[in-house]
This record gives C-alpha cells, sequence and structure tokens, in this order.
C-alpha cells in the first residue's frame, strides 16, 4: 500500500468515536457516520486509494474496534444497523459475524454515497478467527495493539475471452463477461500478474446476448452466481446455449437435464434458449421461476408448472417465440412485468384466480393472442399490459380494476368488445390507441379522469362518457387524433364543456327510464338491442329488461 493511502486510512481512524458495547448476538450503535456525497453507481474496476472499500480491525485484550470505510450504500440512509455473533468453531478459533444493514427512510434514486462508520465488539478473547464482516470472509490474525488494513482492492483482466473481476486481499475472481464462442468450461482457478485466483462468482450479465456460447460448464468453486430481479439471469439471451452443466460439489447450484437449479431445487434459474425440447413440466418442489427463466427460447410449445410454485420473475418467457399453451400456478399473486413479452404464438391464457396484480407490458407483442380472461382477484395492472395485441378481440375485465392503464390496448387493432367495469376511475392517455375496430365504447359513471389521446386512430361510431369528469381532464389533447365522426354522449350538464374541445357532435346522454330520445333512435338500426343505461348490446340479449325500437322489452 502507498504512503498516502496508509496516511488517509490512519487519518480517518484518529477522528473516528468508538462507542464499547457488548457484541454477542446484539445490535451495535454506530458512530460518527462520515458520507462523502454523491457519486455514480459506476465505480472504476481500479483501486482508488480515496474510494476502496477497506475494514480496519484493532483488538487490545478482548475489544475489538472495527471500521468501515468506503461503504457504499443509497444517499438517503440515515442511520446503520449493526448484529454481530461470536461462535465457537473450534478451541482457539472462534468465529466473528457482523452484519452491516443500512436503514433507508427515503432512498434518492441512482444516487450512491460511501459512508464510513465505526463500532466495537466486546468478549472476542483470540486474536486469530474467521471473520464474516461486509465484503470480507476469511481468516484473520492480529497483534494487540496493531491495526489490521483490509483493502478490497479489485482489478479487471481478461483471460480467454474471459473478463473477471480480480480481488486481490481475497485472492478470489468473478466472471464479469466473456464472448467466448463454443463450449466454455469455466475454470476453478486462474493466475494474473503472479498471484493465484480461485474462481468463486458469476456476475449478473456475465454471458448475456452472447449468441455462439453452445455449452457451459460450472465448476464447484462458484458459490455466488447474481441472479437480479430486473436483468434476469447471467445466461439471458444466450440463443446458442443448449445445455448448463454443474461440477459435483457445488454449494449453490445443480442441474438436471441441462437445466439450471439451486441446490435445493427449489428455483428454477435457467432453461436453456437453444434447448430442443417442445414440451416441458416443472419439476415437484420448484417454488420460484426466477427471471428469464425460458426467455429466448425458440422450440418451447407447452410449459406446464404445478401449483407449488408461487413466484414468477420478470420476462420469464419473454420471446418464447413457439409458445403456445402455459399452465400457470394457481398459487400465484402476481404476474411480473414482460412474463409474455413477444410470445407470437400464445393465443390464449388463463390468469388464475388469486393474482392481484398484472406487470407492465405482461402480454406485449402476444401477436396471435385472441382473447384473456381477468379474474375479480386483480385489483391493479401496468401500463402497456396487451400493447400490440393485434389478434386480440375481447377481453374481460376484473370488476375490481381501478384503471385502465398508459397505452392498455394500443394497437390492438382486432380488438371489437370492451366493457369497462364500474370499478374503473381513472382511463389513462393512448389507452385504446389504434383500436380500429373498436365501433362502441362506454366509460361508466365512476370514471371522473381521462388521459390525453386516449381514442387516437380509433374509429368509434359511439363513445359514452358517463361520469363527471374533472375539467382539467378535458381539452383538446383528450380528441386528439380521433376525428370527428363519432357521436358523444355526455352528461346534460357537461355538452358545453365537450363541445369546446371536440370538432364532432356532442349530445346528452338520454334518459332511459321513459324510453330512448329520438336522437338514439334515428342513429340505429331497428335490429339493436340496448340495457336500460343505453350501452348497445353485441350480439343477442339474454334474459333480462331492455330497449329494442325505442321500446322497454322482457326477454324471457
Amino acid at each position: 500500500m502507498n504512503t498516502k493511502a496508509l496516511h488517509y486510512i490512519l487519518s480517518v481512524i484518529l477522528t473516528m468515536t468508538i462507542s464499547i458495547i457488548e457484541a454477542r448476538g446484539q445490535e451495535l450503535p454506530v458512530s460518527d457516520t462520515q458520507f462523502s456525497g454523491c457519486t455514480s453507481r459506476t465505480q472504476s474496476n481500479e483501486a482508488d486509494g480515496n474510494s476502496t472499500p477497506t475494514i480496519i480491525l484493532e483488538k487490545e485484550e478482548s475489544i475489538l474496534s472495527v471500521q468501515l470505510l468506503n461503504y457504499e450504500s443509497n444517499c438517503g440512509t440515515d442511520d446503520f444497523e449493526v448484529n454481530s455473533n461470536i461462535s465457537e468453531i473450534g478451541d482457539d478459533s472462534p468465529s466473528l459475524s457482523i452484519n452491516v444493514t443500512p436503514i433507508i427512510e427515503h432512498g434518492v434514486a441512482r444516487c450512491i454515497c460511501h459512508f464510513n462508520l465505526s463500532f466495537t465488539v466486546r468478549g472476542l478473547e483470540s486474536n486469530s478467527f474467521y471473520l464474516k464482516c461486509w465484503w470480507y470472509e476469511g481468516q484473520v490474525e492480529l497483534n494487540d495493539g496493531e491495526p489490521l488494513i483490509l483493502e478490497d482492492i479489485r482489478l479487471s483482466a481478461t483471460i480467454d475471452h474471459i473478463t473477471y473481476t480480480l480481488r486481490k486481499t481475497l485472492h478470489n475472481a468473478t466472471v464479469l463477461k466473456s464472448d467466448y464462442s463454443g463450449e466454455l468450461h469455466i475454470p476453478s482457478e486462474l493466475s494474473y500478474e503472479g498471484q493465484d485466483y480461485t474462481v468463486t462468482g458469476i456476475a449478473a450479465e456475465a454471458f448475456t446476448n452472447n449468441t455462439t456460447l453452445t455449452k457451459v460448464t460450472i465448476p464447484q468453486t462458484i458459490k455466488t452466481a447474481d441472479f437480479n430481479i430486473l436483468i434476469a439471469n447471467p445466461f439471458n439471451g444466450c440463443t446458442a446455449l443448449e445445455s448448463i452443466e454443474v461440477e459435483d460439489g457445488n454449494p449453490i447450484l445443480c442441474t438436471v437435464d441441462g437445466v439450471l437449479f439451486d441446490k435445493e431445487r427449489t428455483r428454477l434459474y435457467t432453461f436453456p434458449p437453444a434447448d430442443n425440447r417442445s414440451s416441458y413440466i416443472v419439476p415437484e418442489g420448484v417454488t420460484k421461476i426466477e427471471g428469464g427463466a425460458f426467455a429466448y427460447n425458440q422450440h418451447l410449445v407447452n410449459i406446464s408448472m404445478s401449483d407449488e410454485v408461487t413466484s414468477l420473475g420478470h420476462i420469464s418467457f419473454y420471446e418464447c417465440k413457439q409458445l403456445e399453451e402455459v399452465r400457470l400456478s394457481s398459487n400465484l399473486t402476481a404476474l411480473p412485468g414482460w412474463l409474455f413479452g413477444n410470445c407470437e404464438h400464445l393465443k390464449s391464457v388463463t390468469i388464475p384466480d388469486g393474482v392481484t396484480e398484472l406487470g407492465v407490458s405482461l402480454f406485449s407483442g402476444c401477436t396471435n393472442l385472441t382473447s384473456v380472461t381477468m379474474p375479480e382477484s386483480v385489483t391493479s395492472s401496468n401500463y402497456s399490459i396487451f400493447e400490440n395485441c393485434k389478434s386480440l378481440t375481447h377481453i374481460t375485465l376484473s370488476s375490481n380494476l381501478s384503471q385502465i392503464p398508459h397505452k392498455m390496448f394500443l394497437n390492438c387493432s382486432s380488438l371489437t368488445e370492451v366493457q369497462i367495469p364500474e370499478s374503473v376511475t381513472e382511463v389513462m392517455s393512448y389507452a385504446f390507441q389504434n383500436c380500429s375496430a373498436l365501433k362502441t365504447l362506454d366509460l361508466p359513471e365512476s370514471v371522473n379522469k381521462l388521459g390525453y389521446s386516449i381514442f387516437s386512430g380509433c374509429k368509434l361510431d359511439t363513445l359514452f362518457i358517463r361520469g363527471i369528469v374533472e375539467s382539467r381532464w378535458i381539452s383538446t389533447f383528450l380528441f386528439d387524433g380521433m376525428g370527428k365522426k363519432t357521436k358523444v354522449f355526455v352528461q346534460p350538464s357537461e355538452v358545453e364543456k365537450y363541445q369546446e374541445v371536440y370538432s364532432g357532435t356532442v349530445y346528452p346522454l338520454p334518459d332511459l327510464t321513459d324510453g330512448i330520445s329520438d336522437i338514439i333512435n334515428s342513429q340505429n338500426s331497428p335490429s339493436e338491442w340496448f340495457d336500460l343505461r343505453g350501452r348497445r348490446l353485441n350480439g343477442e340479449p339474454s334474459r333480462g329488461i331492455y330497449i329494442h325500437n325505442g321500446q322497454k322489452r322482457i326477454v324471457k
């Protein structure tokens, strides 16, 4: 370590106040928390004397002083909770575990600060112990009164088409990125500049979009692999990957028939995109299918899972081009974003009862999807759920849905019927843009907010707006791109407001308690039926009371 870095570290030590408290399984107060100010999430791989994560240990008798320098956390961190535990693993070598948890009440998105914090552990008798703290895990040897400085010095090295992050203090390596072609056996060890490293980790984007990798063997030395909830998994987009193998003895991973699971086989990580099976049954015991698990597969037609599965990750089935049918677990409560995105052959999906939330772009690009039934359990959905579902003709929405979100039916050019439930209070921008086959749209009284360009590109004959919409939502942008041939019906008290912003004709909603007004009769053929709220029926009526040819009629 250079002199400048040593002086910096020692100056920090001298300015920190240390609290002394008992340490066995207790929460430790943190003293003199310092931070650097907002920095980028992207940090250099090269060591920097002013930002290198560092642990400083100093021991006097049974009291251990711990300093963590350049601890990365969200800049909205208010404090830290520190817990420690001393356990005996041998006569002369105890184990000390220290867990640091940032307390964040109001986080700052994409803003990371480097914090310095200090605390003290009491009751550690031995100067030789196994330490698990922050980034460090390993044996340490201390001398009373002499500080031990552990720096997480990281280097980057590319060896045989694989880029690694090398951690000099720990003597281990993580696979960061690779453009390797063909069959790859990830090495368990490597040497760089005269130092040996054990390959222990695989980063989240290690093989992402490598289209020439055909097979991967993971060594038993790998003990961390980043299956990020948003990035999916390290093999996302590896469209030529046929099989994954894991060496016996690996502590966290295993494979069954080339499919990657966690060691306990409760999580399915990766079904290789180039595996040529047309159907697959998720094995019993699996409770979670991780993000991107089946993504980009070009052969699967049918996938089935048991009701043991309780969670699906983002883009789990994304761009499964041949996928026609998926049997979903009845114990799911949410369908995450892009779950079936661009599954071009998917024709219908049954959303299980119990699902309450639908993620962004859930079915976006499912160009052969014709129908979807949304169970009553669904209360919220994100934007673009059915965007570009060009074959979708009808949909049954949950009666507990609170809004029609942004771009929900964008470019659904075959949609002929959609009934908006009374639970909906808001229809957001571009919700029905380019739904050119939709002739009638009825917005119930519950709707009081309308976005802009909702009906752009539509060829509606009739639009009913039954609710009292707040004035700030009524503007020319509401009807942008709709043209002026659509007959718009609103509450009588609202006609003037809409006439000011719509270039077509605005009519007052008729009072149907005594029959249909002349306006309605003049625009519709004798074969058309309406319910008692003036909504035109598609098809023949079932049992009930209706309006037909201007008269109330009972259908038995």
